[in-house]
């Protein structure tokens, strides 16, 4: 994000947490939550959902059989998949996404919120809110896409932050979700080449010498998991690198997957076909 991008939604935030909620408020979760930091435990019976109209019959899209995300009509492979199989020279892993999302609807402004959030209240209330959607997810579609995997994961592990050092912000994702947290290794840490979108490397993630106890031998299956999927460039290059580290990859799972709906006709009706926006979270 730009530096006065950042100024804004820093501002936003801010201006989020004081403002009061309203009963009758569509505002960004961000704000009802800051305002009303006792509710958040009792969004367990929360979920996205779309407000809009479906796409009508012109408005025609194709689905990646890698990523899920939007292409062409007639093309089973999206563009950003084909640009990173190129780079790696290697078959990548399936990869879901929770929700989509556009850039400042709410889902946004939560995936930004539990890490880059003015204060810890502000934080640790987004990371509540999505973890919530997660742990729906994963009771409902996630069970069937889990169990259609060709291994299943024995182990859960983050992608490295690309900006930050230590401990990456998606830890504290899985952390908060029971199903995804039991499973927990960090076995990832950033490599020599860089990573970003549409740059996938091999050399962009490596696995330290892999500790031989709790269950983390060679062959071990592996899901990889990742807060936001722009292009899938960082997602596959850490797919590559547990590879290179003698280690099996189920699949990949990512909280918000990044939709452009005025990029292209396409994108537009993939974007009004899973998750029009506004977007709210809803009683459901």
């Amino acid at each position: 994000m730009a530096t006065a991008a950042g100024r804004a939604h820093s501002r936003r935030l801010s201006a989020a947490k004081a403002a009061p909620a309203t009963s009758g408020s569509r505002g960004s979760p961000i704000a009802m939550q800051a305002a009303h930091p006792k509710a958040v435990p009792d969004w367990t019976n929360r979920r996205a959902v779309r407000i809009g109209s479906p796409p009508t019959a012109t408005e025609a899209f194709g689905i990646c059989c890698l990523c899920g995300g939007p292409t062409q009509p007639g093309s089973s492979v999206c563009f950003c998949c084909r640009s990173v199989v190129r780079r790696l020279q290697q078959p990548l892993v399936n990869v879901r996404a929770v929700t989509s999302f556009q850039v400042g609807d709410d889902v946004h402004y939560l995936l930004r919120g539990y890490k880059d959030a003015p204060d810890t209240t502000t934080r640790t209330a987004c990371t509540t809110a999505i973890a919530t959607l997660v742990d729906h997810w994963l009771a409902g579609d996630g069970s069937r896409w889990w169990s259609r995997l060709h291994s299943t994961p024995a182990l859960v592990t983050a992608v490295p932050s690309a900006q930050r050092s230590g401990k990456p912000p998606v830890e504290r994702l899985i952390e908060a979700v029971p199903e995804l947290a039991s499973r927990y290794r960090p076995l990832l840490i950033p490599g020599p080449a860089p990573t970003d979108h549409l740059v996938a490397s091999r050399q962009g993630f490596s696995v330290p010498s892999l500790p031989r106890k709790g269950g983390i031998d060679p062959g071990t299956c592996v899901l990889v998991v990742d807060d936001t999927f722009t292009t899938g460039a960082r997602v596959q290059s850490a797919v590559a690198a547990l590879r290179v580290g003698g280690l099996q990859v189920g699949g990949a799972l990512v909280v918000g997957r990044a939709v452009a709906p005025d990029s292209s006709p396409w994108q537009r009706a993939y974007w009004r076909a899973t998750a029009v926006g506004p977007r709210r979270l809803s009683e459901g």
